[in-house]
């Protein structure tokens, strides 16, 4: 079990859970006054000075760690408290109109149903991830091949198989830091072959309560220039597709 003293409140405290907020276009960590990190109901975190957040005595269950900044939509992840151990997590935020759009990015911008989510990632699987053994139904840990350097925690990913069934799954977090290895949110809802399995890196936003919505995605040299948008709202997916070649600025209608 994870314990550590606070050495102002002379307390013995034990570690529930370990949160890294990234940024989602960069991979690399969001701290300071640029990010927030809470759970609903629960003692705020305690900030570290790698700017970990660190939330202690939350008991055994299931919760939602919400995260916002100045320059990112607020994003929501679940997360599973376990007595006896601490939970690591990575959560990525993503950005808002208010973030400068980095080169080699096209930002697109537009109206869907208000709550609408947008989950967008590339049509051209020939640069997609690979699975580096067969995974199983039930598992919540998943070896993943990927180009080094890339940094995928905390990512969302769509995994399809050979005869078209998929499922989105989330990173939580590298398997003992073993960047191959990593930690799901949930358990996988089906069997995954390793041979002619994908897994695509996907970009996901949120439709505000105006129906308005900002999302950023790479282009240029070995980026796809077509990406499927799947739109959800409750039990209802639309999908549509973009072409993000030869613009920095897209706009998008989803509400048809």
């Amino acid at each position: 079990m994870d314990w550590f003293t606070s050495p102002s409140r002379r307390l013995v405290m034990r570690l529930s859970i370990i949160v890294q907020v990234t940024d989602d276009l960069t991979g690399l960590p969001v701290s300071g006054s640029n990010a927030r990190v809470w759970i609903e109901g629960q003692k705020p975190a305690i900030v570290k000075q790698d700017g970990r957040y660190v939330f202690v005595d939350v008991p055994e269950g299931e919760y939602v760690l919400n995260a916002s900044g100045g320059i990112y939509t607020q994003t929501a992840v679940k997360c599973k408290v376990t007595e006896g151990a601490a939970e690591n997590v990575t959560l990525r935020l993503m950005p808002n109109r208010l973030y400068p759009l980095p080169a080699d990015h096209v930002r697109i911008e537009g109206k869907a149903a208000p709550g609408a989510v947008l989950r967008m990632y590339s049509a051209d699987r020939s640069a997609a991830f690979k699975l580096l053994s067969g995974a199983k139904k039930g598992s919540r840990v998943v070896g993943i091949y990927h180009s080094e350097g890339i940094n995928i925690q905390g990512k969302l990913l769509k995994i399809i198989e050979p005869d078209g069934g998929s499922e989105y799954i989330r990173v939580v977090a590298a398997e003992e830091g073993d960047m191959s290895e990593y930690q799901l949110a949930d358990k996988l809802k089906a069997a995954y072959p390793k041979i002619g399995t994908v897994v695509l890196p996907v970009t996901e936003c949120a439709a505000d309560s105006n129906g308005d919505f900002t999302v950023m995605l790479k282009t240029g040299s070995g980026s796809s220039t077509e990406m499927i948008c799947e739109v959800s709202r409750g039990d209802t997916v639309t999908e549509k597709r973009i072409d993000i070649s030869g613009s920095e600025y897209i706009k998008a209608d989803f509400t048809e």
